[in-house]
């Protein structure tokens, strides 16, 4: 980054904007700054031209101007302390509308100039002779100017030396150094990357241009977007929303748009009037909003279901609250012999795990819906210590000598949090051992499986317990739903939610098929480590 030099007294302090330039200089002003040149730093493929042209013309001034809207600012420069000067002030103004140049022996004798401060007093221009350069457009820009303090008349051999260091420095101005832009603008360059679909409309609301973004946004090419009326796109009349008043530029909306195959996506789009080549234009910013709009569905749906939760789990905590509050005031306000007091204790204590369990299932599920798939630890899970593991936790059932294991060998790893799919695994086999008879067996099996083209490992857990009907396997997986909501089994109701909101994060499925009286299979069918859904 280079300093600001200090602007001289003659020079405007501020920079109009482009819309006060008048519209028969806008084309020019804006070719002039599609360069990217003005205020850069000194280049020497400029100013090794300026010396040159002082040595061969024998001048001791030399510039290459460019002349901006309402200054005339020095790419390079010999024989000057200026940076800059006014339009006002400027000879290279006169310069741009000459197309072979301009030539003034005499500055007192030219009315033009006879007043100019340069020329009444320092640095006492006499003489200038400059040669128009172009943009890559054709539009003047600036000039390659030599200055002297002396009358003097260049000859054409004079005159043809400095058209050739013009010509130099016009290809150089139009030139593109490593790391700028093309000279379509750093603008261009910016929009052809933005993430965001930009579309650029004339006064009609005709499409002209669009940017990679949109053309992958609405499934078509440039050329197949440019020519088209955007209401082709968007359900909104955005021209008609203008004209009355209804759209503010850069406020951002939300609408639905139309892909060139039929389909309808939401957006969310914004705004802006813009001047491009001394034509009014119209640059709409568009974005696909479709995935936020689905996790904001899928928020509300998680806010309905805690909702519904809160509203269960009161009910649910208030019966063993009551009992554990009634049978402790009972043992304060009155004797019992020892026998009756014990049973008091036992149904108390019994009560109190009941809350403690319902209390850390609700936990459970709050963090679980709550941190979502950022809260899982992936690693790659070998499936024999995960059902290892799982049994060890059983041993306090008694019962955990009744599931047998069918593992086969070679299994992949799974891609998994292994205390989350240890803790949902827990939940199908106790399920099992409480909702079966104590002399049946429990089968836990677990082999290769595709689901679909992915593969999977299948956990299997069948057991020959009460079964379910239809309409129980239906609900068997929302919260506080018990099959044999009259059973003597100890549990919550939860434990099957958190089973399938931990296999839904792990990018799994489940599969229920159970018979009334018969029994009940449950399948897991986990990602594989290293496999398109694994992450380990």
């Amino acid at each position: 980054m280079h300093t600001k030099p200090d602007r001289h007294p003659l020079v405007a302090p501020t920079l109009p904007a482009l819309h006060a330039v008048p519209q028969s200089d806008q084309a020019r002003v804006l070719a002039l700054h599609e360069l990217a040149l003005l205020d850069t730093p000194p280049e020497e493929r400029f100013d090794r031209i300026t010396r040159l042209a002082c040595r061969l013309l024998g001048v001791p001034i030399s510039l290459i101007a460019l002349v901006d809207a309402d200054r005339q600012w020095f790419k390079s420069r010999v024989g000057i302390d200026l940076h800059e000067t006014t339009r006002v002030t400027s000879f290279c103004t006169h310069t741009i509308h000459h197309e072979d140049g301009l030539v003034v022996d005499d500055a007192r004798l030219d009315p033009r100039f006879a007043n100019n401060p340069f020329v009444t007093g320092a640095p006492d221009v006499r003489f200038y002779a400059g040669i128009p350069l172009a943009a890559p457009d054709g539009s003047p820009v600036g000039a390659l100017c030599v200055i002297d303090t002396q009358v003097r008349h260049f000859d054409d051999e004079q005159m043809a030396t400095l058209r050739d260091l013009a010509a130099i420095a016009g290809d150089e101005l139009r030139a593109r150094p490593a790391g700028r832009p093309a000279p379509e603008g750093w603008e261009k360059a910016l929009v052809a990357h933005l993430p965001d679909g930009i579309l650029m409309l004339n006064a009609q609301g005709n499409i002209v241009a669009a940017n990679p973004a949109a053309e992958s946004l609405f499934g078509a090419s440039g050329p197949m977007l440019t020519g088209r009326p955007l209401r082709e796109l968007m359900d909104e009349d955005l021209l008609r929303r203008r004209r009355t008043g209804q759209l503010r530029e850069g406020t951002r909306y939300e609408a639905l748009a139309r892909r060139l195959d039929g389909s309808r996506f939401p957006i969310e789009f914004s705004y802006c009037r813009m001047t491009w080549a001394a034509r009014p234009k119209f640059a709409v910013t568009v974005r696909d909003i479709s995935q936020r709009r689905a996790a904001e569905e899928r928020n509300r749906a998680t806010d309905e279901r805690r909702r519904r939760h809160f509203a269960t789990a009161t009910h649910e905590l208030r019966t063993p609250m009551s009992s554990v509050l009634g049978f402790s005031e009972l043992l304060l306000k009155r004797e019992f012999d020892p026998v009756v007091s014990r049973e008091l204790v036992e149904i108390i204590h019994r009560e109190s795990a009941r809350l403690v369990s319902l209390v850390n299932q609700l936990l459970d599920l709050a963090r679980i819906e709550a941190g979502g798939i950022d809260e899982l630890r992936i690693d790659a899970v070998p499936v024999a210590d995960l059902v290892t593991r799982t049994l060890a936790c059983l041993e306090g059932l008694g019962q955990a000598h009744r599931v047998s294991t069918d593992i086969a060998p070679h299994l992949p790893p799974l891609a998994a949090d292994a205390q989350k799919m240890q803790q949902a695994l827990t939940n199908i086999v106790s399920n099992s051992i409480k909702y079966s008879a104590p002399g049946t067996p429990i089968l836990l099996s677990a082999a290769p499986e595709q689901w679909g083209e992915r593969p999977m490992v299948a956990i299997r857990v069948r057991d020959r317990g009460i079964g379910m009907t239809p309409q129980q396997q239906a609900q068997v997986f929302e919260a506080f739903y018990r099959v044999d909501g009259d059973s003597a089994a100890p549990g919550s109701g939860l434990g099957l939610t958190i089973l399938k909101e931990i296999v839904d994060l792990h990018g799994g499925r489940i599969a229920l098929e159970s018979e009334l009286g018969v029994g009940t299979d449950v399948t897991l069918y986990l990602p594989v480590a290293g496999g398109p859904d694994g992450a380990a």
